[in-house]
């Protein structure tokens, strides 16, 4: 057994089951996010998108992972995660994929965003899976988990907010600084591997 295979038992034994949640239809908007997974040169890579720049959208320019929000005609969250996922990058997780389970749900209430609750999935990519990027993706990146778990979120993110100047943890990357709702899903995610 290799160290993607062992990474994927592990995980599968600490992850909830990714099947049967339910999408509700009042209360807390809910959407679904997946942690991508694919093993490269026996090392294990996660997918992070680069959010396409656009008014009116919170988490413009952002690295993140894909997914998005749940639609009352998704099946459940995982249909949620998996339409998403192939909409926004072209990856079809039903099709060679395999959902290996589901994080805590992460609850967004901030004054400066709107309330969400986010799930999780973990997900293996499909073996011949080929990116087809729509309007709300700039780019996509592979990030070593080693990597992330080496770095940690060791920077932080500085922004402006009114007169403040509000500072987050961040993971460095290839493609930027990894902060906000993503670092929080990355870093529960990362703590189910020590």
């Amino acid at each position: 057994m290799n160290d993607f295979d062992l990474l994927l038992r592990h995980l599968s034994e600490r992850l909830a089951s990714p099947h049967d949640l339910p999408v509700r239809t009042d209360g807390t908007p809910q959407a679904a996010v997946t942690i991508i997974l694919r093993e490269i040169r026996n090392d294990a890579e996660m997918l992070i998108i680069k959010r396409a720049e656009r008014e009116g959208d919170p988490w413009s320019g952002h690295l993140a992972l894909p997914g998005g929000r749940a639609d009352a005609a998704d099946v459940d969250l995982m249909a949620t995660a998996a339409r998403e996922t192939q909409e926004e990058i072209g990856i079809n997780l039903f099709e060679g994929g395999l959902f290996i389970g589901a994080l805590p749900i992460i609850n967004i209430r901030n004054p400066r965003l709107p309330d969400l609750d986010i799930l999780p999935f973990v997900a293996i990519a499909p073996a011949a899976s080929s990116v087809r990027l729509n309007g709300e993706v700039a780019a996509i990146y592979w990030v070593s988990i080693n990597q992330l778990r080496r770095d940690g979120a060791s920077i932080e993110y500085r922004f402006k907010h009114d007169d403040l100047i509000l500072k987050r943890p961040a993971y460095p990357s290839a493609g930027g600084l990894i902060w906000g709702i993503t670092e929080r899903i990355l870093t529960s995610f990362l703590s189910l591997l020590d």
